[in-house]
């Protein structure tokens, strides 16, 4: 039991890192500035949450945002169904060159895109070679598993009605990202929330805001 716990708790750090800060703040929406070595570091904790890389997961919530709640929608459970949701398997051969055209001259984000096969593999590889099952469990296994089933569970819940909600609930399994509505009504905004530790640690360790945050 103490594993299972450890790894949520990695997993919580990484997704609030990887996803909430860096693909979703960060690398989607711009909304903030910060150091190349800050990339990285967020680069490689999205990777280890699911094996996704920042320029997919980007480019197709950069579509979500532009056809949201409507057919074009990647993340409508109404028009996609709730498994394509949940399950959310895109290539970015499938997302328009103009919704990625930015990140693809990034040379840290192209880089992780064209290798993330190899390096998620060659950390589960080292991980489970060197750390054994429960390491692998903690650092490997959960992180993968829980960035699937809370990233989906939240674009499912939180469009469900046809229209993006807030359900702060959600913070347990989605780090950061419970306050959906007031992120959709401000989208290139770092701070969610008064609670929002994703909108709290950019403020204090990240950098240098270029939008203004929810007082």
């Amino acid at each position: 039991m103490i594993t299972f716990i450890y790894g949520y708790l990695f997993y919580y750090i990484a997704a609030l890192i990887g996803i909430s800060i860096g693909y979703h703040r960060y690398f989607t929406h711009r909304s903030f500035e910060t150091s190349s070595a800050l990339e990285i570091v967020m680069l490689s904790f999205g990777l280890i949450c699911g094996g996704r890389s920042a320029l997919t997961w980007a480019g197709v919530h950069r579509m979500h945002h532009v056809k949201s709640d409507t057919e074009q929608d990647p993340h409508s459970p109404i028009y996609k169904g709730v498994w394509n949701v949940l399950s959310s398997r895109w290539r970015v051969e499938y997302i328009p060159k103009k919704h990625i055209v930015d990140l693809l001259k990034n040379p840290r984000i192209v880089f992780f895109h064209r290798y993330r096969k190899h390096i998620h593999l060659t950390y589960a590889g080292t991980i489970a070679l060197l750390g054994g099952m429960n390491l692998f469990i903690i650092f490997v296994f959960m992180p993968f598993i829980l960035s699937w089933v809370g990233f989906g569970l939240l674009n499912w819940l939180t469009h469900r009605s046809g229209t993006p909600v807030d359900i702060p609930i959600l913070n347990i399994i989605a780090p950061g990202e419970g306050w959906h509505k007031y992120h959709h009504n401000n989208p290139r905004s770092y701070k969610l929330h008064k609670l929002d530790i994703a909108g709290i640690l950019i403020e204090r360790f990240f950098i240098k805001p270029k939008f203004s945050s929810q007082d």
